[in-house]
């Protein structure tokens, strides 16, 4: 059996959800045995999932020694993708199995020696990670998709100017970006469909629907298949600098980004230097408009 460890709190780990989902769709069509062992809330969202979840907290020492001890094989492969797992964690883990595979995105921690790093996506070209060490898998070739994202058909034309634009913005926003986007794009751009994306963590869901006009749309809770549908369906996208711009990558939509936790920034450099992708600083939204009369 392949067990997969991470996290879906209120406040993070949305997009390692997603990205674990991935890797459990992936394994499983090769005929691996999978669960998620998932810390979570009750922010859990209601998506698909190919695998049986178990909701435990795997974050404490306690919890996850009674869990590990509690599995009748020993000889199993280990996932574990967290922002919060201290190292202590990871050498609990690594002492339960047979191989320890560590999805990591900004070289968080000094990992177990002899574990596996794996990067999906941009960062790791960047971050310099001992090979003597770890075995190191990385590149955008590795990054894990949903099955949607995977299957996506050939697309019509995007609108320039575009239409209609899609804000995602991960699953809070604690610097309420949100806000101060979505005021910009209904005074300056009331002809344009906006479709807004709000997270589980977003605490000013009561504000973006006051200041809201008659072509603002909010989605909440999507699932896979419904926000690649979406993606299809819009002309250009303001996103957020985690996996969701690989998932507008496969959607061929045209993207600005602009980093909203520091972890994104070596996958944000990936996409400007490899893919010419633009991102906006934070202290520029009032330019955003600039993005969009292409």
């Amino acid at each position: 059996m392949i067990l997969i460890f991470t996290e879906a709190l209120v406040s993070t780990g949305l997009g390692h959800l997603g990205r674990c989902t991935a890797l459990a769709e992936k394994l499983i069509e090769n005929g691996k045995n999978v669960r998620l062992v998932v810390h979570t809330d009750e922010s859990f969202p209601n998506w698909d999932f190919p695998c049986k979840i178990l909701k435990k907290v795997w974050t404490s020492e306690t919890d996850l020694n009674g869990f590990l001890k509690s599995l009748p094989d020993k000889r199993q492969t280990f996932y574990v993708d967290s922002y919060l797992a201290p190292l202590n964690i990871y050498n609990i883990l690594k002492s339960y199995c047979l191989e320890l595979i560590c999805i990591d995105d900004d070289n968080r921690l000094k990992y177990p020696a002899g574990s596996t790093i794996l990067n999906p996506g941009y960062p790791g070209l960047f971050l310099g990670y001992d090979k003597e060490k770890y075995k190191i898998v990385t590149g955008k070739d590795q990054v894990l998709l949903r099955k949607p994202f995977r299957k996506v058909l050939p697309i019509q034309q995007k609108k320039k100017p575009p239409e209609k634009i899609l804000i995602t913005l991960g699953g809070s926003d604690p610097n309420n970006f949100s806000s101060k986007i979505l005021e910009i794009l209904v005074n300056k751009f009331s002809q344009m469909e906006k479709h807004f994306v709000i997270g589980p963590g977003f605490a000013n869901a009561l504000e973006l629907k006051n200041l809201a006009d008659q072509k603002t749309y909010f989605y909440k809770n999507l699932n896979a298949e419904k926000m690649c549908e979406l993606m299809l369906n819009v002309d250009f996208a303001i996103t957020a600098g985690g996996q969701t711009m690989y998932e507008l990558d496969a959607c061929s939509v045209p993207m600005i980004v602009i980093e909203t936790a520091e972890n994104q920034r070596n996958n944000i450099r990936g996409f400007v230097e490899f893919q010419g992708i633009q991102e906006i600083q934070k202290e520029k939204l009032d330019s955003i408009g600039e993005y969009l009369c292409i």
